[in-house]
């Protein structure tokens, strides 16, 4: 699922509503830790055999004929049997020693001190294995691609933090079970090194009617709640700077005012938004369900009685139109946070004839090749596309080549499309929109191609969807002029 899909699914927690989410980055350190152990390993295959030839009653004086081994070989191995006291030599008589019956048994075990590779939870405060981890690049964190959640407490793990227990568990699962693994550790000494790192979850961000904040993390698409727990008991919720928002009376006002007087008194009751948006997303989550299912059985990963028939199939598609279009039918709607994802999919996908887009910048997570091919093709086909940016744009070509190149690649289909793409610049900083065909237009708090650099706050989304083509084009005059 992708993100937005993700808030969709879990937007609805009794008693709070969503104020945000965004895919984010929850931090890791990889620890190089210094440790006492145990190595096991077996015996050497020729020496083995010489130990279970004895230990079966054979004479040594039989042995190369038996294993059908030069003579020398055989005797180079008793000897190293000898010294190593797993075999016996008294009076000509050759014998297993207890020794030697344990290390068939179980192996060789010698001593050691190695470095162990170990991942630390900077939230539950807990050794993490790496097999079920997505790491996120450090870049993603610094361009904004992710927002970053800080570790509680900040300070980095010392040895004191790392459970001996934990570490050997791990260690295991991460070996495929207990059986394959070939230490004992006897000791975590000390942390040779630390590295920052950060695991990609969705975060959900909530707000109460007494205004308390909940955080919650999805990982790989299922709500993980010690990781929620942890962040919590550890203050994450009340960290100062976590929500970046005014009363939400102010943040709403500041929109309706915006869109104008018209659009703000035909805005669809806010409880009726509600149950017609919630409509929408059982009959969404149901269609994405049978996909799943449908995709499934196709790769071989489900039996064949799991393929959904085209009747269900069929009817769930239906029932998510007629929501859809039951949302459709007022002039002008609130937008839920995660509709602006959807509607800019929609707007790429459906547009015919013109594509307006506001944005602060140009992030190059948001404006990377596909999107850039997108556009191409639709210049092509006589799309007339328009792209308004803040005028402080030109300035944030400083924090890297990627941001330059998505300014750049924007410009080039200016130059080689002057009839049909369109770029302009606005002092305009608090509200953006999108829209298509002066059908659908999509007015929010939030940059449609970007957000304001590093994500390092989560921000309480206002949005309103106009469906009617004279409030649309009224707003479009009042928001270029």
């Amino acid at each position: 699922m992708t993100p937005d899909q993700i808030a969709r699914r879990y937007e609805n927690l009794p008693g709070y509503e969503l104020l945000d989410y965004a895919e984010a980055a929850v931090p890791l350190w990889q620890l190089n830790v210094e440790a006492v152990s145990v190595i096991r390993r077996g015996l050497q295959p020729i020496k083995e055999f010489v130990l279970r030839s004895l230990e079966a009653g054979l004479d040594a004086a039989d042995l190369p004929g038996f294993l059908g081994l030069d003579d020398s070989i055989v005797k180079g191995a008793l000897l190293d049997l000898i010294g190593e006291k797993f075999v016996s030599s008294i009076e000509g008589q050759t014998s297993v020693t207890d020794l030697g019956r344990k290390a068939l048994r179980e192996g060789l075990s010698t001593p050691a001190e190695e470095i162990l590779p170990i991942l630390f939870d900077g939230i539950t405060r807990r050794v993490v294995g790496a097999l079920s981890i997505e790491v996120v690049p450090p870049r993603d964190v610094e361009e904004g691609e992710v927002a970053e959640i800080p570790a509680t407490p900040a300070n980095q793990p010392v040895i004191q933090n790392l459970l001996l227990t934990e570490v050997d568990r791990v260690l295991a699962e991460q070996s495929g079970g207990r059986a394959e693994v070939s230490r004992d550790i006897l000791r975590l000494k000390r942390i040779a090194r630390h590295r920052r790192l950060f695991r990609r979850v969705v975060a959900l961000v909530f707000r109460s009617s007494k205004g308390e904040i909940k955080t919650r993390f999805i990982v790989d698409g299922v709500p993980d709640e010690n990781l929620e727990q942890k962040f919590a008991e550890h203050g994450g919720n009340l960290r100062k700077g976590l929500i970046r928002a005014f009363s939400d009376r102010y943040i709403q006002a500041g929109a309706r005012s915006h869109l104008g007087v018209d659009a703000a008194r035909r805005v669809l009751d806010q409880s009726e938004y509600g149950a017609r948006q919630k409509q929408v997303s059982i009959a969404s989550l149901k269609v994405a369900s049978l996909r799943r299912r449908e995709a499934a059985v196709k790769e071989g990963m489900a039996p064949q009685d799991q393929k959904p028939s085209d009747e269900e199939l069929c009817s769930a598609i239906e029932a998510e139109v007629l929501a859809r279009k039951e949302l459709t039918l007022a002039p002008a709607r609130p937008a839920a946070v995660y509709e602006q994802a959807e509607l800019m999919r929609r707007a790429l996908g459906e547009v015919r004839s013109e594509l307006s887009i506001s944005t602060r910048g140009l992030a190059p997570h948001m404006v990377d090749k596909s999107f850039l091919k997108r556009l191409e093709y639709l210049a092509k086909r006589g799309v007339r596309i328009s792209i308004t940016m803040n005028e402080e744009v030109a300035d944030w070509r400083t924090r890297g080549k990627e941001w330059a190149a998505s300014f750049e690649g924007i410009k080039d289909l200016v130059r080689r499309f002057p009839s049909s793409v369109f770029l302009k610049y606005s002092k305009e900083k608090r509200y953006f929109y999108l829209t298509w065909d002066n059908e659908v237009a999509l007015i929010a708090n939030r940059p449609m191609l970007s957000n304001y650099g590093k994500i390092r706050s989560f921000d309480q989304y206002a949005g309103f969807v106009l469906q009617d083509p004279d409030l649309i084009t009224a707003y479009l005059i009042r928001a270029n002029r």
